[in-house]
């Protein structure tokens, strides 16, 4: 009993670090801005395209391929190492609750 009252204790901090993680994704906003950036470039292609099928060019898909650009800061590469670790820590944090109610039941 004096162990899961120990583990209570931490749950504010496991929260507190939940939402830090949370906010730190949000205000990041990797995701979007790499979605939003490859739409940006598929409809300059489109046009490009377009331009030169207009202008009788010899046309390849190869031509209008963008290659992949790594848009990441330090602020994602370290937003999503923190949200990977609270998974991890979360995920054994939930087993092993579940492990201790299952033995208490049992």
């Amino acid at each position: 009993m004096e162990k899961v009252k120990k583990g209570i204790g931490f749950l504010p901090l496991i929260f507190i670090i939940i939402f830090l993680g949370l906010y730190f994704a949000y205000q990041n906003g990797y995701y979007e801005r790499v979605t939003r950036d490859k739409i940006l470039l598929t409809n300059k292609s489109i046009e490009q395209f377009e331009q030169d099928v207009s202008e009788g060019k010899d046309v390849t898909i190869e031509d209008y391929l963008e290659e992949e650009k790594n848009y990441s800061t330090k602020t994602s590469k370290i937003s999503l190492t923190l949200s990977s670790k609270l998974e991890n820590m979360l995920d054994k944090g939930i087993k092993y609750l579940f492990r201790k109610l299952s033995s208490m039941v049992e």
